[in-house]
């Protein structure tokens, strides 16, 4: 399959921001792997993109659309993901330590966001739209939850402390 003029199965850290810059969009591209780090992808559109074990440290995310998105294993520590949409997003085991994830939407009402084992710890979750999320085996360790929105989310094992979440919902949430 061929984006632009790019084959995708063979983009390189280069091709890949290139294209972030012209075009935007990385729909159902696989950049498994890649080291990303410290790039803009501001206003991307990486569904159904395939981000597994990538290296997104560091990189300004925010805008960007990842519904369907696998982002299994990925760095994404320290990164802008303020207005992220990220429904039905596959985050199991990623880490976003320390990433804002502040106005992040993972939830709609067809699809279900999945969320096992991440890290989230000091990561900027103020007014994020978690709703009828799983989140299982999640660290919210020392997060900013501020006015996040966990109603009906299934929270098994998640770890919560020194977190802040005054007006936070936790309507209906289970196993909080």
């Amino acid at each position: 399959m061929y984006l632009g003029n790019y084959l995708v199965a063979e983009l390189t850290r280069e091709e890949a921001i290139y294209v972030a810059s012209s075009t935007k969009l990385f729909v159902g591209v696989d950049l498994s792997g890649l080291d990303l780090s410290r790039s803009n992808f501001s206003r991307c559109d990486f569904r159904d993109a395939r981000l597994e074990g990538c290296n997104i440290s560091r990189s300004n995310l925010s805008g960007c659309i990842f519904d369907r998105a696998n982002l299994e294993n990925t760095d994404v520590s320290r990164s802008n993901l303020s207005v992220a949409d990220m429904i039905g997003a596959n985050l199991r085991n990623a880490d976003l330590r320390g990433s804002n994830l502040s106005g992040a939407v993972s939830t709609s009402q067809q699809t279900t966001s999945r969320v096992f084992g991440a890290n989230l710890h000091k990561a900027d979750l103020r007014g994020a739209d978690l709703r009828e999320s799983i989140l299982v085996r999640v660290k919210f360790d020392y997060a900013d939850l501020r006015g996040a929105n966990f109603a009906g989310a299934n929270m098994t094992r998640v770890s919560l402390i020194g977190s802040k979440y005054e007006l936070s919902a936790f309507d209906e949430a289970i196993n909080v």
